[in-house]
């Protein structure tokens, strides 16, 4: 019985493991990203913190989720808020931000309360 036991662990260490890597693109903490009208803005630290705060003088801390997309490293989703109730997609494509000259490399889709909020994402 030793002998089926050590070569079935043997068999299974011989299996080959597929290894994961993230991508660059893939969006990763530490994020800043904001928008316009209202202006709006959501830190995602490497702490595990989401730090919203939704342009009308509402603002909360709380854990975040980002879960990369299944099918593409250019896209994730991010859930946070006091009841995790909020839901945002970053993009990795370059966005426009009207308040500044700058690009930024990545967009982002919050769905806050009864509205969409969009704006752009940056490392940092």
């Amino acid at each position: 019985m030793k002998l089926v036991s050590a070569a079935a662990i043997l068999l299974f260490l011989a299996i080959p493991v597929k290894v994961v890597a993230r991508s660059p693109e893939t969006p990763t903490p530490p994020l800043t990203c904001g928008g316009d009208e209202p202006y709006w803005s959501l830190k995602l630290g490497t702490d595990g913190k989401a730090r919203f705060s939704d342009g009308d003088g509402e603002a909360s801390i709380s854990p975040f989720t980002l879960q990369q997309s299944r099918n593409t490293t250019l896209i994730a989703g991010v859930t946070f808020g006091p009841k995790a109730d909020i839901r945002a997609v970053i993009g990795h494509e370059t966005c426009s931000a009207t308040n500044s000259d700058e690009d930024r490399p990545m967009t982002i889709s919050v769905w806050y309360r009864d509205g969409l909020l969009s704006g752009c994402c940056q490392p940092g």
